[in-house]
């Protein structure tokens, strides 16, 4: 793997594993919280993005535009899901179940990309995800409400597996840069239409609400998942997906820190799991794309069929 992109995905990780700790000084609903994050995320790229990708933009047909709504609206639900489930459960529960998701993506890489790892790979997986249910562990026997927020973070982690596998395919038609902006822009669209049945107001907030609203979108959005983004165009989706596990060792550092949320020592020994199966992962078991005669079969998940007389 290129240095560029080991760095690039480890910058990412390091920037998602704020937003977390950033959600929890907020007391804005978790869909407002979510649709500041990527509302001010599009001014801050829409500019960059109009004056290099008109071109571009314009070339976009009706199948681009049904993945990018697609891309969107599972991006939209993951982040309602997982900002929500932050209300009843613990950082490191949260974080490790939403992480928790690169057998769905290597399923679905495998399915609708032809992308496959080794064996070497799957171990390495096996041993990433042990880590994350050591790291969350204690949380599983809390309470009901633990519970239910532990359901949420599982959702939230089934539709950011749909959400990575979709950018994988729009990534090989265009930019991360325009890829990202759409799709931010649609899903706070999305959330928008969550927030009006329930009469949730956009204002107004006091100036510090508005700070934690500036750093969600800079730092886990900007520098985490556009990061992220940009390297699916370079690596496969179970390798993104893979790279994210390393959230939660990050997160809980900052919530022993912050919070006073001391991590036991079978949460010290996940993370050290978690670490061994990335790296291992990343050495030994990146997905390669299937050969295919016909390298335009996979470009999307759908295709148009012609109809035939049988």
């Amino acid at each position: 793997m290129p240095l560029l992109t080991i760095v690039a995905l480890v910058v990412a990780v390091l920037a998602v594993g704020f937003s977390s700790i950033i959600i929890r000084l907020s007391e804005a609903p978790a869909l407002v919280l979510a649709f500041y994050r990527l509302a001010l995320s599009v001014l801050l790229l829409a500019g960059p993005v109009l004056l290099r990708e008109r071109e571009a933009l314009r070339r976009l047909d009706r199948r681009d535009w049904l993945l990018l709504t697609g891309s969107a609206l599972a991006l939209a639900l993951h982040f309602y899901t997982w900002i929500e489930s932050l209300r009843f459960t613990t950082v490191a529960s949260s974080t490790v179940l939403v992480t928790a998701n690169p057998f769905i993506v290597l399923a679905l890489g495998y399915w609708l990309l032809g992308e496959r790892t080794n064996r070497t790979g799957v171990i390495a997986m096996v041993i990433g995800v042990v880590g994350g249910v050591i790291v969350g562990w204690g949380d599983f026997r809390v309470s009901g409400s633990a519970l239910f927020g532990d359901l949420l973070a599982f959702l939230g982690a089934v539709t950011i597996s749909f959400y990575t596998v979709a950018g994988r395919f729009a990534r090989k038609k265009m930019s991360a840069g325009l890829y990202s902006c759409i799709v931010y822009a649609l899903s706070a669209a999305f959330l928008w239409l969550l927030m009006l049945p329930q009469g949730i107001p956009l204002s107004p907030y006091p100036a510090r609400e508005w700070v934690l609203f500036a750093a969600l979108a800079v730092i886990p959005t900007i520098f985490g998942h556009t990061l992220f983004n940009w390297a699916l165009r370079w690596v496969g989706a179970a390798t993104v997906s893979m790279s994210t596990l390393g959230e939660p060792v990050f997160a809980t550092v900052l919530a022993w820190i912050i919070f006073r949320e001391a991590p036991g020592w079978t949460t010290v020994a996940g993370g050290v799991l978690l670490l061994a199966g990335i790296w291992l992962f990343v050495r030994c078991g990146s997905p390669e794309p299937a050969a295919e005669t016909n390298p335009q079969r996979r470009s999307y998940p759908f295709r148009r069929v012609s109809r035939g007389t049988g």
